[in-house]
């Protein structure tokens, strides 16, 4: 008994003391830990604060001044075709939308590169703005001939200052890159911290058990074992505060484990929403194309059945989910970024006839004809066969649903020389509809827009945004109550015998 009594006598390192230590390393370990991740959470918000005033506005700015000098092209080249001057009226009013929109830039722009290039936009966009109004003056004059020659020769200007808009959009992309890289490292480090948290916090924990059991309730158990009267009152007075302890010492290092596992749940759901746009793209684009093969196999199926009422029923529900689906993919396509072209070397005909036979059920519903005029197939093209076919499913869906039951759809193919493309394939899509009132036909390609109680106003959007990635274009022509034409152009290098469409 003397020599126990002896080993538990107080010193430097008595349990006092290392009691003390291993509560003052819990509250350090949590205190530490919550800091850090207060101080992260703050640093994180400055970092988006600050990537949204000076990366994604100026990224924002950038691509509606690219849109903007791209419709002027435009209107230009309808005006060289129709000479139309509410061709001009429109470009007047995209001049002063570029000219706004690089003045937003300017004012959000914080690197020297961006507005060295935001300066050469200034100054090669109004040369090029003096050319281009030259061309208009020649049309306008009569000489389309000149009007062409000098519309090819500020072809280069068009193509520097878009190539500028291009590389002012990607140092904006890089930064935000950069940025996003930076966070996920400095993410790593506090999961690295917070693992590390816990870690050190269970050690402790584990650590403050072992003293409390074997230096504080085996002494007592011993004591009340070898005194038969031990005094109650020091005793169970020892035992409370102690208990006090244990328990305050537990409710923190629950709080810190709850405090921490919050952290990294937050870190891990700030990531994920990080991907969130990636991931919902990629799923979505991956399962549209076979859900619509799905619903056209199911309208098939149902066309070829005896069903009863019930079952006839099953299939109308079956055939509105699906529709709301598709719905849904659209909405999330259209604000997510395309997938690469897949390009291969194919006629658009053929792209055309394999669109006909996929919609050759709905149309037969609709209870539409359809004509292709062609004397050859069109020659062979750089273009994505399923990108243009979904471009196709969408027009003709479309004629489809304006015309209602009923009606003729014809499908011209042609080839020529179509500016500013050159060599050109060219598909018009013709309906028998009501046509397009005209002023809705700046409003048709707006995402978003439609006329149809249940349309998402995707389809057109998509399939010219399809046109232009493969370097060509969608235009509309409209005769309200004669029905409406859609051109399609694709850039063709075939070296063949042309015919000016």
């Amino acid at each position: 008994m003397s020599d126990q009594h002896s080993k538990a006598r107080p010193g430097w390192f008595s349990l006092r003391a290392r009691i003390a230590a291993l509560l003052v390393g819990l509250m350090l370990a949590t205190t530490a830990g919550a800091v850090y991740t207060f101080l992260y959470a703050e640093r994180t918000q400055a970092i988006f604060t600050e990537l949204e005033q000076n990366e994604v506005a100026p990224l924002l700015a950038a691509q509606a001044l690219e849109n903007a000098f791209v419709m002027q092209k435009g209107y230009v080249t309808y005006y060289m075709l129709t000479s139309d001057e509410e061709w001009i009226k429109k470009l007047d009013v995209q001049r002063r939308a570029f000219e706004n929109w690089l003045g937003r830039a300017r004012d959000t722009e914080n690197l020297d590169e961006g507005r060295r290039i935001l300066n050469r936009i200034e100054s090669e966009y109004f040369r090029y703005a003096g050319a281009r109004d030259e061309v208009i003056q020649l049309y306008r004059e009569g000489r389309k001939t000149d009007g062409e020659a000098k519309h090819w020769l500020i072809r280069e200007q068009f193509l520097q200052i878009t190539a500028l808009a291009e590389r002012y959009k990607q140092i904006h992309n890089e930064s935000i890159t950069q940025a996003s890289s930076t966070y996920r490292e400095r993410a790593r480090v506090v999961t690295g911290l917070s693992l590390a948290a816990i870690v050190l916090t269970v050690i402790l924990g584990f650590g403050l058990c072992w003293v409390l059991f074997r230096q504080i309730l085996a002494p007592i158990r011993r004591l009340a074992a070898d005194t038969p009267q031990p005094s109650p009152g020091a005793l169970f007075n020892e035992v409370g505060a102690l208990s006090d302890r244990v328990g305050t010492l537990l409710e923190d290092v629950n709080k810190a484990k709850t405090l921490l596992a919050e952290s990294r749940e937050t870190l891990r759901q700030t990531e994920k929403l990080a991907l969130v746009g990636k991931l919902a793209a990629g799923v979505a684009h991956s399962i549209r194309n076979p859900l619509t093969s799905v619903k056209m196999r199911l309208f098939s199926l149902e066309r070829g059945l005896q069903l009863d009422p019930r079952q006839k029923e099953d299939f109308e529900v079956i055939a509105d989910e699906i529709k709301h689906l598709d719905t849904i993919i659209r909405n999330f396509l259209e604000f997510s970024r395309r997938p690469k072209l897949k390009i291969q070397r194919i006629s658009p005909s053929a792209v055309v006839d394999m669109t006909l036979q996929l919609l050759r059920h709905r149309l037969e519903s609709f209870g539409v004809d359809v004509d292709v005029n062609r004397e050859d197939p069109l020659p062979e093209v750089d273009v994505d066969p399923e990108q243009l076919k979904e471009a196709l499913v969408n027009l003709l869906l479309n004629a489809c649903d304006a015309m209602g039951h009923g009606g003729h759809i014809v499908i011209n193919e042609e080839k020529g020389i179509v500016p500013p493309l050159g060599r050109a394939v060219v598909i018009r899509i013709t309906d028998s509809g009501p046509g397009i009132a005209p002023e809705l036909r700046e409003e048709v390609f707006q995402p978003f827009f439609s006329t149809k109680e249940e349309g998402t106003g995707l389809g057109l959007p998509i399939a010219k945004r399809i046109l232009e990635e493969h370097g060509g274009w969608l235009h509309l022509h409209s005769v309200e109550g004669k029905g409406a034409t859609f051109v399609l152009a694709l850039p063709c290098k075939e070296d063949t015998s042309w015919l000016r469409s």
